[in-house]
């Protein structure tokens, strides 16, 4: 049981640090797209945190069984070139003793995915596009930033604030490009149109002027004002959402027979099938010379890791479309993969396929 803890501490410790590591990368590639639309105007800026909170378990779930596969090989790969794991060998710790001990160091992982992808998961998405679908009620002087030009609903019209404070805007511009309108005032406000009998909005500018004609006109018109009231349309903005599937409980999807649901469904579950075969692949290639040194086997491992999960997905909108069967949906691809692994692990891979992964790195 030493020996297990060991190995135990070395994989977890390496996989808490990568998985950081690949979280802060991927959760600031979507906050960088987040705070494009937030710029755009799609989205207001201060629900931004809360709407990463939300999307964070699809991303831990999602790069948990890469750090796996990664903390292995580096934990593996430095004991086989400081020779630790040849003494290791030598005691008597067998190929199959080392893939036990490696599977129970992971069977944390494993519990932490079936939570994430069974459950929390899909209560992120739900409540992401809960709050994605909210931003559609809003109008561009609701999601304005102070500070920077936005051009709103494609380009339809552009927005300027100096500064927003107590619902009031202070020096405010607006461009309407279909009617070549510009109006810029001291400030402006939010009001309801009450005499409209739906949910118009109104933007009340005071103390400024109105520009009609200036870029599709001979002549243009400037019109002073104490106070104009412009009704503003709903916004037409373009917000990536996730699929109705994809925000379904797992019990809903036991019970669902349409292909977009059971391809949901068989995607929640390879993410759990995926650690232990990922386990499989990574003993074997694991083992390094020491004079190659711990990193040797990384390239082919994250080459075999990138298509595996191409094909997963794949498959997954190959069942939704109705192209696979439910009843090979995803399955083949774990099938195909743990049988390469076992031919690794036993050392029945033909020589030049094993020279290729072995050399792949160079």
């Amino acid at each position: 049981m030493i020996i297990a803890r060991y190995l135990a501490k070395q994989i977890l410790q390496l996989t808490a640090a990568l998985t950081l590591v690949l979280l802060a990368v991927a959760v600031l590639i979507r906050l960088l797209n987040y705070l494009g639309d937030a710029t755009e105007g799609n989205i207001d800026p201060s629900v931004l945190l809360l709407l990463m909170s939300y999307r964070l378990p699809e991303f831990v779930q999602l790069i948990l069984p890469l750090a796996l596969l990664l903390s292995i090989l580096l934990a593996y790969g430095r004991m086989y070139a400081d020779n630790e794991m040849t003494v290791l060998i030598a005691s008597g710790l067998s190929k199959r003793r080392l893939l036990a001990y490696t599977l129970l160091s992971s069977s944390a992982i494993i519990v932490l995915i079936s939570y994430l992808s069974l459950s929390l998961t899909p209560w992120g998405l739900m409540n992401s596009e809960t709050l994605l679908e909210q931003q559609k009620d809003l109008n561009e002087f609701d999601v304005m930033v102070p500070g920077i030009f936005q051009d709103i609903s494609s380009g339809a019209r552009t927005t300027y604030a100096e500064n927003i404070e107590d619902n009031v805007i202070e020096n405010v511009f607006m461009h309407e490009t279909e009617s070549d309108r510009l109006i810029v005032a001291s400030s402006a406000s939010l009001s309801q149109n009450v005499e409209s009998g739906d949910s118009d909005r109104l933007v009340v500018f005071a103390e400024g002027s109105l520009t009609e004609g200036m870029a599709t006109e001979s002549f243009y018109s400037v019109t002073s004002f104490g106070e104009l009231a412009v009704r503003i349309p709903q916004r037409e903005i373009n917000i990536d959402l996730s699929q109705v599937e994809q925000t379904m409980n797992t019990t809903e999807l036991w019970s669902s027979a349409t292909n977009s649901g059971i391809a949901e469904l068989q995607w929640r579950l390879s993410l759990i099938l995926i650690v232990p075969v990922l386990c499989l692949l990574a003993v074997p290639l694991s083992k390094v010379n020491p004079r190659q040194g711990r990193f040797a086997k990384l390239a082919p491992a994250v080459l075999l890791y990138i298509i595996y999960f191409a094909l997963l997905l794949a498959s997954r909108d190959w069942l939704a479309d109705g192209v696979l069967p439910a009843v090979v949906g995803l399955w083949w691809v774990h099938i195909l993969f743990l049988g390469l692994g076992i031919l690794m692990f036993q050392e029945k891979l033909p020589e030049s396929l094993d020279f290729r992964l072995s050399k792949s790195h160079a």
